[in-house]
């Protein structure tokens, strides 16, 4: 019954052997338990950049640390129910990728689709980091399968006050944005099926309709230490900007590091882009990580190169 906190810093140093940045993430977490069933949670987000221009113009993002500088901003505040031993019901603020898109093996590498594909970030300004937004998560978790669904408000935001305060509910001029998904476990191998759906209006113009996706993606173990992990996004309405995702990569753990190569690709607003990435985390101790990160980026005939090192702090 003693509320419980966590701090996790992330620092990562970028160059394009040209010109450096800096970009600095410090999320904060605490649980504080009202019964045997019923906690309170909130988490917390502060961005901060050396330079807000990032080093490439890519479509979908390099790094999943790049946002604009936030000095404090939730990304969770609510009572989290724990029903059973496998049910669970959260109310309150909210990210999706709290929940999704946060596996093990495709956790590893920083580009931000890794995060939350294209299909959904590049289309909807949805609940997802560094924006939150008001919502209702369900979770079922038994030993082979999970089932989550997910209702949000259709907008994400991260202020306190204002019309783009993050406890605004307006389905309205809003929408709203629902998701769902499920993940089979077979040994160590992994299997996600999902599809969300977001009555709005599409980014950039006043077309308002219900505009769907889905998404599948597998972690499968071929061997012990070695994860193959393969991925595909769809967005369903043909006058979407990003209508396609594909990734391949594998991740290798080695003691106390884990190598890891994705390959990705997608196509928006009709230029083409393949992205890269090489990365190894080390455990240098039990709360310290050390990542070196190459990215290889490929938009409309173009090819960069972006160099980065990342500090990870969990405490």
């Amino acid at each position: 019954m003693r509320p419980s906190f966590e701090v996790e810093y992330t620092g990562e140093l970028q160059t394009d052997f040209k010109r450096s940045r800096l970009a600095n993430l410090l999320q904060l977490r605490v649980e504080a338990p009202l019964s045997k069933a019923l906690s309170f949670q909130v988490h917390s987000v502060s961005i901060a950049s050396s330079d807000e221009e990032p080093l490439a113009e890519d479509l979908m993002g390099y790094s999943n640390l790049d946002a604009e500088n936030i000095p404090f901003a939730l990304s969770v505040g609510g009572l989290m129910w724990h029903i059973n031993d496998r049910h669970s019901l959260f109310a309150g603020i909210r990210r999706m990728d709290e929940d999704y898109f946060c596996s093990d093996a495709i956790g590893l590498f920083t580009t931000s689709p890794c995060g939350i594909f294209p299909t959904i970030s590049n289309n909807h300004d949805i609940a997802t980091y560094p924006k939150a937004s008001v919502g209702i998560h369900y979770a079922y978790d038994a030993e082979n399968l999970c089932l989550q669904a997910s209702l949000y408000n259709g907008l994400g935001y991260n202020r306190f006050t204002g019309r783009e305060n993050v406890f605004r509910i307006c389905p309205n001029s809003d929408g709203v944005f629902g998701l769902a998904q499920a993940e089979y476990r077979h040994h160590d191998s992994h299997y996600f099926l999902g599809a969300s759906t977001h009555y709005c209006n599409l980014m950039g113009t006043a077309d308002r309709r219900m505009h769907s996706s889905a998404w599948v993606y597998a972690e499968q173990s071929l061997f012990s230490d070695f994860t193959l992990i393969a991925a595909y996004g769809h967005a369903i309405n043909s006058d979407h900007p990003c209508r396609n995702f594909c990734g391949l990569g594998g991740n290798y753990a080695l003691q106390r590091a884990a190598f890891g190569l994705f390959t990705e690709y997608t196509r928006i607003g009709g230029i083409d882009e393949w992205a890269t990435e090489l990365t190894c985390n080390m455990g240098i101790t039990e709360f310290l990580f050390l990542q070196p990160v190459l990215h290889i980026l490929t938009t409309d005939g173009e090819t960069k190169c972006i160099g980065m090192m990342r500090l990870n702090v969990n405490l």
